[in-house]
């Protein structure tokens, strides 16, 4: 996938990563291997920052002005579909306000309760990529392995999204509708129990 340094309004990727490098970046253990200038190591602190904020607009702004991000369903010359280089054949769903109890949320759920759900997951358990806590605290970002050779990113995401829906129960709100693009930013925050899948670890970074 392509990695872009904040703010949200960069659109020129830095470079390639690996999802093993992002979660080494979400769960800030390549500090055990010696500082990486193209990795914040304040992290942990922006995060805790942004979850003291109280509103969500100035919550948008913060995390939009100092959060890098990553595009998980591949890399491109610029953050825009138009400007896809490789498919990746992984699709991000952020599952948000899980922990809201607001009637319209229908299901409250903590974040790590929500990755102990999808892990568990008859069909998407074994197909689930990463997991990590949103920026905000509030959700989950969920990558999970497709086969774009059976049908397109859109029809992929809206048909995992109807599956959460539907299987689980959650409100329209908390399974977002809006990023069912394939270059969708997704915004990278400190997760020290971030999952990663067994087969994705690697040597080096």
């Amino acid at each position: 996938m392509s990695f872009f340094r904040a703010p949200i309004w960069n659109k020129t990727p830095m470079k390639v990563v690996s999802l093993f490098w992002v979660w080494m970046y979400v769960t800030m253990k390549y500090l055990q291997f010696g500082y990486d200038p193209d990795r914040n190591v304040d992290l942990v602190s922006r995060t805790s920052t942004l979850r003291s904020i109280t509103g969500e607009e100035g919550q948008r702004q913060f995390k939009g002005k100092n959060f890098d991000y990553v595009t998980p369903g591949g890399t491109f010359s610029y953050c825009a579909d138009n400007s896809l280089v490789e498919a990746s054949g992984m699709l991000c769903v952020d599952c948000d306000h899980l922990d809201d109890d607001s009637p319209q949320m229908k299901r409250r759920i903590t974040p790590k309760e929500m990755k102990r759900l999808l892990l568990a997951d008859p069909y998407w358990g074994e197909r689930t990529l990463m997991m990590f806590t949103s920026p905000r605290g509030h959700g989950l970002k969920w990558l999970v392995e497709i086969d774009l050779t059976k049908c397109d990113y859109g029809t992929w995401f809206n048909a995992v999204r109807n599956y959460l829906l539907a299987t689980y129960g959650f409100g329209e709100k908390q399974i977002d509708s809006t990023v069912a693009n394939q270059s969708h930013a997704c915004f990278i925050s400190y997760d020290p129990e971030a999952y990663l899948r067994a087969d994705q670890y690697e040597f080096f970074v």
